[in-house]
């Protein structure tokens, strides 16, 4: 990506949106930092100018500004609706912004017309100001497993061969997963998100460096036996598999809903979980199971800085063995 003045001026401007939402001490100016940022990722969605780019920030845009009017409405209008806890109104447009159910079709549609930076960008970036939002609510844990129930929708990424889709499944699936965590502990939120993020930006590297955008493009993904081994390292590990970096952020967040009684809600992001390992597993197979041959000087050692990357995620459990307990 060439990056000139204007393309960083928009960044640092997203940058500073997040951070005035993050840091604002009343919803109102909460709200304009949420507008802040969807004025400036616009430009950002299109730096590659494309008619799939164009149609996806139209959506984006609409939909975004159709939760920023209900947000305003709801502020302003706080203390007239006739509701003890009219918290959830106010978590409604939240949601859709995170684009959590049931509010999430609208991601996988609108990821398809992006590059692989903006799709970055949407699965972590965008997800810090309306979540910090939600966690200065005051909002009872049951309603957020009706919410759960409803986010079954998700199996929809069962029948995707595109990996932007699929990509966004996953994203929506962690979203509940983090919902759960920034109602509980402000700190487990944000190491699940610095992990998840870093996962994210690992497994795009790799698609982007080798331009796979369907699943079965990786049956030719020969080019290279440690990337190859990385991206299926990658993969696991945002499956959650036990002795991968990813498996260390859903731990966490069962321990403490173990500590707090909350087997039933653990059980139901436990099964949710169970049903989107299937197209992870759809992933991995063209990779793991179909009969690919490369030479046997890819196996030399090469110079290749995603080595020490794979060694970090597949011992990391380890680690934290070590540091933690």
């Amino acid at each position: 990506m060439n990056l000139n003045l204007t393309k960083i001026m928009f960044l640092i401007m997203l940058m500073f949106s997040t951070l005035m939402s993050i840091s604002a001490s009343n919803w109102l100016s909460m709200w304009m930092g949420l507008e802040l940022n969807l004025f400036s990722i616009i430009p950002i969605l299109n730096f590659k100018s494309s008619i799939y780019s164009i149609e996806a920030t139209m959506k984006y845009f609409l939909i975004q500004a159709f939760a920023s009017i209900l947000l305003l409405i709801f502020l302003i209008n706080k203390n007239f609706f006739f509701i003890n806890n009219n918290n959830i109104l106010i978590m409604l447009p939240l949601l859709m912004k995170l684009s959590l159910m049931p509010f999430h079709l609208w991601l996988p549609s609108m990821m398809e017309g992006l590059n692989w930076f903006s799709c970055l960008l949407m699965m972590t970036w965008q997800k810090i100001s309306p979540f910090i939002m939600i966690s200065y609510l005051n909002i009872d844990k049951n309603l957020i497993f009706l919410i759960i129930l409803i986010s079954l929708n998700s199996i929809f990424g069962m029948n995707q061969n595109s990996m932007r889709k699929i990509l966004a499944m996953s994203s929506i699936n962690n979203s509940t997963w983090m919902l759960f965590a920034i109602l509980m502990n402000n700190h487990l939120w944000m190491n699940y998100f610095l992990i998840y993020s870093i996962l994210n930006f690992l497994i795009i590297k790799i698609l982007d460096n080798y331009n796979i955008n369907y699943i079965n493009q990786m049956k030719f993904f020969n080019l290279n036996f440690f990337f190859k081994l990385n991206l299926l390292m990658l993969i696991f590990s945002i499956m959650g598999l036990p002795p991968m970096i990813g498996f260390l952020m859903k731990w966490m967040l069962i321990k403490n809903l173990i500590y707090n009684n909350m087997y039933l809600i653990m059980m139901m992001l436990i099964m949710l979980t169970i049903l989107n390992l299937y197209f992870y597993i759809k992933m991995t197979y063209f990779m793991l199971f179909n009969f690919n041959l490369f030479n046997k000087w890819y196996l030399q050692l090469k110079k290749n800085n995603f080595n020490f990357l794979m060694f970090i995620n597949f011992f990391s459990l380890f680690f934290s063995y070590l540091f933690i307990y």
